[in-house]
């Protein structure tokens, strides 16, 4: 198992995110009366899935099982003929040792029109047999009239100091050093409140002290800067590639980026306003770049040097 695997909630009293809704959940568990429906809003790695993963675990008890719960990611299975088949089929049938099932639609706003409409139909057809929860990274993409039919709830992404103390599960859990708990607040800063990236970084460095002093000062960003004002590209590009590899995925290793050069506005503002055009720029392509990490990162570097390059002339 993965270590976000490990440390996945298995009540809502472990969701990091959402006061509103952990109160609200373990008022459902005390009284067992649930919503028809439940909404998660929020960007990716905010915990929504976890939310739902907590949230069926704690109404199904014992009953939890691949009868009783249907996982399906809209971004899959995006078309009508898999919400009118495979999804009413199952919501249709009851429950095995449960009084209520559970569907869980993952990244609902990939679902075409047509099939939000099929799908607001089941829901209306069988909320007594199901509690059906929906997660989403944009509101605006949900139809309304399934918004009106769910209890709704945004995910944020987590301060350091909150997402510090669920890091602290991986000293007992995974093995991890208990020298790794001064740092958790930094990993979870660099990473932008992305709990599931954050821990996916720390997963790939050596269980040493050292390893993750090495990893904190590699992504606060204080080589970056030197290096580019040094015009040492090469350089820049090998340390780069590297911060890209242990960041884990674009987003976040831009994220760093945009922290490490907004700490130079006082000091040399005329160079980091050249740098940050460049980020707002390389920001366009984080989701849909066609070519490799390492590509990725040559034509940031290849524009920051024209940048400097010009603002030096």
């Amino acid at each position: 198992m993965t270590w976000n695997e490990v440390l996945r909630p298995v009540h809502p009293s472990e969701v990091v995110g959402n006061h509103q809704f952990v109160q609200d959940a373990e008022e459902w568990e005390r009284t067992g009366e649930y919503p028809s429906a439940l909404l998660f809003i929020g960007e990716p790695g905010t915990g929504k899935t976890s939310a739902a993963n907590a949230i069926s675990r704690t109404m199904l008890g014992g009953a939890y099982n691949d009868m009783n719960v249907m996982w399906t990611n809209a971004s899959d299975d995006r078309g009508i003929s898999h919400i009118r088949e495979e999804v009413k089929n199952f919501a249709r049938l009851s429950g095995v040792g449960a009084k209520r099932k559970v569907v869980v639609l993952d990244e609902a706003d990939g679902l075409t029109n047509q099939a939000q409409d099929a799908m607001r139909g089941i829901m209306e057809k069988y909320a007594a047999k199901v509690l059906f929860i929906l997660t989403a990274n944009y509101a605006d993409k949900i139809r309304p009239a399934i918004k009106s039919r769910c209890t709704a709830y945004t995910f944020r992404r987590v301060s350091a100091e909150h997402g510090a103390s669920h890091l602290t599960r991986l000293t007992e859990s995974c093995g991890v050093p208990v020298d790794w708990e001064p740092y958790y607040g930094d990993v979870v800063e660099y990473h932008g409140g992305d709990l599931r990236a954050a821990v996916a970084s720390l997963e790939r460095i050596p269980k040493t002290a050292n390893a993750i002093k090495q990893f904190t000062v590699k992504q606060s960003g204080d080589e970056w800067w030197d290096f580019t004002i040094s015009n040492k590209w090469n350089e820049l590009r090998e340390h780069l590639i590297d911060v890209l590899h242990s960041s884990g995925d674009k987003l976040s290793f831009m994220n760093n980026f945009h922290r490490a050069i907004r700490k130079h506005f006082d000091s040399d503002a005329d160079t980091t306003f050249a740098i940050m055009e460049v980020w707002g720029d390389m920001m366009k392509y984080v989701y849909d770049w066609g070519g490799s990490g390492e590509s990725y990162v040559e034509v940031l570097v290849a524009r920051l040097k024209k940048q400097i390059e010009v603002k030096e002339t």
